[in-house]
């Protein structure tokens, strides 16, 4: 009589049988060895093979445990990828051995096909059968976690430490209560102690960095983020939540070095948006397009709307009519939310007439009302702004494009020297160097160049931002070569906003650009100064210039009036004589 099974027992080493909650002698059904010895590889379903025969002819209950504990781990591999085969490994290990991991792994089950309730009530019948198993109270607690009923899930993740003092995880979860709640001290308390209990738990120190994000203590996040990124390298949402930090602090280069690594390591929709985003804080338009373009490629639903917009308005600062009017004409629904962008396309192409048409129904809904005016009377305005540009900085500018159109930093040096033109900035320009500047130093190169932009936002938006980039690197020049921008914005397209409008609208993308910086704007009350007290102090850093900004914004000046007095700093007479000359 031919035998049910040929089995054959491979003997394993005592250290990796007990690593692999294996028996020393590892029963394989021949024809299974025969293919595994081709391999080298015992994979589960070979290893389940084995122990059901060996289950099935054994005399004692030897095998029994074995078999139960890979029916289960048969269970946790399907769990995510084949639900029905799950539910059959489930099934085999209860008719084996019934005890309170079936209830708990049904419970997991349950809970996958969105049976909440006969979730919860598993968890507990496993923990009425095994009150000393933590697993289930964890679990239970992320159940409860997951439906927002905090207090239980505290309960629940306590009971589990309770159970297990060397338990991690209930930890992190619990933290995660807090932090749910906005008590980030106890959070951090929390995690804290996740760390004291395993000083490389990679998810505690990614939270941490989170937190301090949360509560805008950006170097403290940076520090942690670096600290996980040493011992986890590979990690994409470290380096994108570590660069959302360094963004904060006006870090913006290596804010794009960390999330090209985050871009590197997963291509996913909402990092390359804010590696576009941040390409263009610093003037890199074309490589901002191109990423905020492969967002757009892998856009999940909740994210296509923003991205859309977004490659909207860089199609429109980058004038791409083909791509604008591709993304602009996809869906009619939206097209009116669209029609800003629309009307500043059709300006920036010098097509008056149509943005006059699209200003048309902007105006019904309250916006842009002054434009029509300044549009129907376009070309005194235009004469206004070019006839304030200082002549040899724009032939300094015009003399340093390339025949690609791109502006050299190099030849805008030489040009300007060869202009007369002199101070450290001059040499700043032909620095490779990224070295954040602390002065504005130069900053009449930017507002002329505004002044010369005219009417096309594209233009304004490229020329200001290139040459923030160019003179001062990093960090705050970059929020203040912005503001500039946006005040010139307001002054041109817009309405010629108070301080407190212009502070409620700017304040938001100033943050994201430096927080330290945002914070000087959000305290504009209390430094305005009179014209005599700009006559006599000096700007010594930023700062000290968006607070002569600020100031110049509230006073009634006449061109003729600043130019015929004498400032001690030429800087802030050059910033008042900006504002006075883009008042319309």
């Amino acid at each position: 009589m031919k035998p049910k099974y040929s089995i054959i027992y491979i003997d394993l080493k005592p250290d990796y049988a007990k690593l692999h909650n294996l028996p020393i002698k590892l029963p394989v059904l021949l024809e299974d060895f025969q293919k595994a010895s081709k391999t080298n590889k015992l994979p589960l379903d070979i290893i389940l093979r084995g122990l059901e025969a060996a289950n099935e002819v054994s005399k004692d209950d030897y095998y029994r445990s074995y078999l139960v504990f890979y029916y289960f781990e048969a269970f946790k591999m399907n769990l995510e990828k084949d639900l029905t085969l799950a539910k059959k490994y489930l099934e085999k290990a209860k008719e084996t051995s019934y005890d309170y991991r079936y209830h708990f792994y049904n419970a997991l089950y349950l809970k996958k096909i969105k049976e909440v309730e006969l979730s919860e009530f598993e968890f507990k019948q496993s923990i009425s059968m095994n009150g000393n198993f933590a697993y289930s109270y964890y679990e239970l607690g992320n159940l409860m976690f997951e439906r927002k009923i905090y207090d239980e899930a505290f309960e629940y993740y306590q009971k589990a430490i309770d159970v297990n003092r060397e338990f991690v995880l209930p930890n992190l979860k619990i933290a995660d209560v807090y932090a749910e709640n906005g008590r980030f001290t106890e959070a951090l308390e929390y995690l804290k102690k996740c760390l004291d209990m395993d000083k490389n738990f990679i998810p505690a120190y990614q939270r941490i960095g989170v937190i301090f994000n949360q509560i805008q203590r950006f170097i403290d996040s940076v520090n942690f983020h670096e600290k996980a990124l040493k011992l986890d390298s590979k990690n994409f949402e470290l380096y994108y939540n570590y660069a959302y930090a360094l963004s904060k602090l006006g870090r913006h280069r290596d804010a794009i070095k960390a999330l090209e690594k985050a871009a590197e390591l997963n291509k996913k929709d909402y990092i390359f948006h804010e590696l576009s985003l941040e390409y263009k804080n610093i003037g890199e338009y074309i490589l901002a397009f191109e990423t905020e373009k492969k967002a757009f490629e892998l856009a999940t639903d909740k994210n296509k709307e923003l991205i859309r917009i977004t490659l909207l308005k860089l199609s429109t600062i980058m004038e791409d009519e083909e791509l604008f009017f591709k993304l602009y004409n996809e869906n009619e629904d939206l097209k009116n939310n669209y029609k800003t962008f629309k009307m500043i396309f059709e300006l920036s192409s010098g097509n008056i007439e149509e943005a006059i048409k699209d200003l048309s129904f902007l105006n019904t809904e309250g916006l842009f009302l002054s434009l029509p005016y300044r549009l129907q009377n376009i070309e005194q305005f235009v004469e206004k702004l070019e006839k304030n540009v200082n002549k040899d900085i724009e032939k300094s500018i015009f003399e340093s494009f390339n025949e690609e159109g791109i502006l050299i930093p190099e030849l805008l040096a030489e040009k300007l020297k060869e202009n007369k033109f002199n101070g450290t900035h001059i040499g700043w320009l032909k620095e490779k160097n990224t070295d954040s500047k602390m002065m504005p130093n130069g900053l009449e190169i930017i507002t002329n160049s505004l002044l010369l932009s005219g009417f096309n936002y594209g233009l304004s938006e490229r020329i200001s931002t290139v040459l923030s980039k160019y003179l001062w690197k990093d960090g705050l020049g970059i929020a203040f070569g912005r503001i500039l921008l946006r005040i010139y914005q307001d002054r041109i397209f817009g309405e010629n906003s108070t301080v407190e409008v212009f502070v409620q609208n700017t304040i938001e993308e100033i943050k994201d650009l430096s927080f330290k910086f945002a914070k000087v704007l959000s305290e504009y009350e209390s430094y305005f100064m009179d014209f005599d007290t700009l006559l006599e102090i000096k700007i010594k850093s930023f700062e000290d210039a968006l607070k002569v900004l600020i100031s110049g914004m509230t006073l009634n000046l006449s061109l003729q009036e600043i130019l015929d007095s004498e400032f001690n700093d030429d800087k802030i007479k050059e910033l008042l004589r900006f504002l006075v000359v883009i008042d319309f």
